[in-house]
């Protein structure tokens, strides 16, 4: 019975994964939001019933994050705002369902089950969408229109650069973690093809996240890195030099087609003042109110068809929602997670590049929230799996006897989940 409650809680969120990858505009957002957030909870429910929860004190995080929803809650209920106010429950709902599900006994095969869901929504495009993918790959512009950005499954290109930017982080990951020569192929075929589903989408802000956490994990590699990383690394840069010298001409036409940027209104002459200024709008709003400016205004009550614009930062938005001080402290949470797990990742002997892979998932999400509001959200799949590694990343160190069943659980567990980057207790 516990088993079939395991294989069941993970087909379910599997599925509520999957479903936060469709994003057709009209009563089918609506009905897939709601269906993913319904099985999401119905996971957590049975990774409860399956008996293998280990008792483990909620971490400072968690403390953090339940108390800035639930602040948010009453502050929306305070102001009247009863979608809000629902809003802030369903997420303290969510978060519980995470928080039972990251202390399951098998729960590093959670990583498994996302990296599936982004196999079949890869899947899915090839089979439904795939003129439109190659269209846009090939840089489609027709006449008036400009460059014909690709949208999966009807999600937002800017939204596309941060779950296939992420996706690809996830299966670069388990290329790390597997041997078998096939798998890593595969893992690597699915990173390639996330990013060539980031290019379809000219997400410029994905790319520069992208390219913001590549450095920053070269740099760390190369700085306390092992020796056997640092040549790696250096023939690899090597080749990547000796390609764009020989390919110079075709990757820099490629590249000013792909990112628009000769595009009047995208391009380098626009000087991006259309989101300079939404990001202006946005700051001036947050210091509108001075009670406001600590309270916030409760969740999603920042969006544009409330405040009249988009507001294109998580930075801001938190602000809005959750007011300078819980919104610093969960940013600070996320920066410190990322940091740790960077730090510890490289410490070991040998080095964990999983778990340091890991740490890169956050400065990835970090980067693109600041062209982005999905920094807290469960409505895409990246940043659903962004709130799972928080969680998992900062549960405490076990007792010994919980150890020990944690060790029972991991001989007995999927052969997918022997290959998990971390574990519980890993940044403690």
């Amino acid at each position: 019975m516990r088993g079939l409650s395991t294989q069941l809680s993970r087909w379910l969120l599997g599925g509520a994964i999957y479903l936060t990858g469709w994003y057709y505009e009209g009563p089918a957002l609506q009905a897939a939001q709601m269906g993913a957030i319904s099985l999401l909870l119905m996971a957590g429910f049975f990774s409860l019933l399956s008996g293998d929860t280990l008792r483990i004190r909620p971490s400072l995080v968690e403390w953090l994050f339940s108390a800035a929803f639930l602040f948010a809650m009453l502050v929306a209920w305070a102001r009247g705002n009863a979608l809000s106010t629902m809003y802030g429950a369903m997420l303290l709902l969510v978060l519980a369902a995470i928080a039972l599900m990251v202390r399951h006994g098998r729960a590093d095969g959670w990583v498994a089950v996302f990296r599936w869901a982004y196999v079949a929504l890869l899947g899915t495009l090839l089979m439904v969408e795939p003129q439109a993918l190659f269209a846009s790959l090939a840089g489609n512009v027709e006449y008036g229109q400009g460059l014909v950005r690709y949208q999966p499954l009807g999600m937002h290109p800017n939204l596309s650069g941060l779950v296939y930017g992420g996706g690809a982080l996830l299966f670069f990951q388990h290329s790390l973690t597997v041997r078998r020569r096939p798998r890593q192929l595969f893992a690597l075929a699915m990173a390639g093809l996330c990013l060539c589903v980031l290019l379809a989408a000219s997400a410029r802000a994905g790319m520069l996240a992208l390219a913001i956490t590549g450095a920053t994990g070269v740099t760390l590699i190369a700085w306390r890195g092992s020796r056997r990383a640092r040549m790696g690394l250096a023939l690899a840069v090597l080749a990547g030099l000796v390609l764009v010298l020989l390919k110079w001409t075709d990757i820099r036409d490629y590249l000013s087609l792909i990112l628009d940027v000769d595009s009047p209104t995208r391009g380098v002459e626009s000087g991006a003042t259309g989101r300079t200024d939404l990001w202006r709008a946005g700051v001036e709003l947050v210091f509108s109110d001075g009670a406001l400016l600590f309270t916030g205004r409760g969740i999603r009550s920042a969006l544009p068809e409330i405040i009249g614009f988009p507001v294109e930062s998580s930075y801001i938005n938190l602000a809005l929602e959750h007011g300078l001080f819980f919104g610093s402290l969960i940013v600070l949470a996320f920066a410190v997670t990322g940091c740790r797990a960077l730090r510890h990742g490289l410490q070991g002997q040998p080095p964990r590049y999983p778990l340091f892979m890991a740490g890169l998932m956050v400065v990835f999400i970090l980067a693109q929230s600041v062209f982005n509001r999905y920094l807290i959200g469960v409505g895409n799949p990246y940043s659903l799996w962004i709130l799972v590694l928080i969680l998992q990343l900062n549960l405490r160190a076990l007792p010994s006897d919980l150890r020990a069943r944690r060790a029972r659980a991991a001989a007995r567990a999927w052969p997918l989940d022997r290959d998990a980057f971390t574990s519980p207790g890993s940044l403690t």
